[in-house]
């Protein structure tokens, strides 16, 4: 997972090259899926702040894809779109974290076949405290919040480490993510007047147990805005499709610079 925040002033060349740069890196074998995600909320006055996932295939994928130590193996549209990104001015907050699946529904079929708002949350954890607070968090955090209306499904994820990934994973280690079911029901799970009872309730029992114990505590609702697969038809059209929700985007983007 990638998170990056950009200046608004910078953001038409920025999304005009991220909208090449999802297509561009599913050209590369292994890397399946990627989508892009708005945040909903202005955190900082001037910003918008940006999520995209990607799927891997596999950790023999990892050379070819994101060793930047001089690996003879680095893709060169990989080596390329990074180059790339290092030429974009206005941008701040990058944070890029290879994570495994650790616990709850597989992410890829929903998020492929919706276009549902999602909660991001990310996370570490005291050391002498992390044995606990990570069977809290699957056992019991993650359950209550399924049973609140408006949640769909969720899954968490603990950071990667491989040798390849030097320079990634400078973010939280714990990510969790939950399909929301639309934009509707999102005042109703966030701290406000339409907050549903039952999620101030489980923010409390975070702030009393959980929030003690974690660092480096993010929490976004995000808009899809990207979407591009990697398929294996023989149909060209279906190898790669790409999709951007324009209409939604355009809103998001007006409101963001009002």
């Amino acid at each position: 997972m990638v998170q990056i925040t950009c200046a608004d002033d910078h953001l038409d060349a920025f999304n005009t090259w991220y909208n090449s740069h999802l297509p561009n890196l599913l050209r590369i074998p292994g890397i399946t899926w990627a989508q892009r995600y708005i945040n909903l909320e202005k955190t900082e006055p001037g910003t918008t702040r940006f999520a995209a996932l990607y799927g891997i295939r596999g950790a023999a994928d990892f050379p070819s894809l994101l060793d930047r130590t001089g690996s003879s193996e680095f893709h060169p549209i990989a080596a390329s779109e990074f180059a790339a990104f290092s030429q974009l001015d206005g941008m701040s907050g990058h944070v890029a974290n290879v994570y495994e699946q650790i616990n709850g529904s597989p992410l890829r079929a929903p998020l492929l076949e919706s276009d549902r708002p999602l909660s991001i949350i990310t996370a570490g954890v005291d050391p002498e405290h992390e044995t606990e607070w990570d069977n809290w968090y699957t056992e019991s955090h993650v359950p209550n919040l399924l049973k609140i209306p408006g949640y769909v499904m969720a899954g968490r994820f603990r950071v990667l480490e491989h040798p390849a990934l030097d320079g990634f994973n400078s973010g939280p280690k714990y990510l969790a993510i939950y399909e929301c079911e639309n934009e509707d029901v999102l005042p109703t799970l966030q701290p406000g007047e339409a907050m549903h009872p039952a999620a101030r309730a489980e923010l409390d029992r975070w702030v009393s147990y959980g929030g003690i114990h974690a660092r480096d505590f993010g929490w976004g609702f995000y808009c899809l805005i990207q979407s591009t697969l990697s398929g294996r038809s023989d149909n060209p059209l279906l190898r790669q499709l790409s999709l951007l929700l324009i209409r939604p985007y355009a809103r998001l983007l007006k409101s963001s610079q009002a």
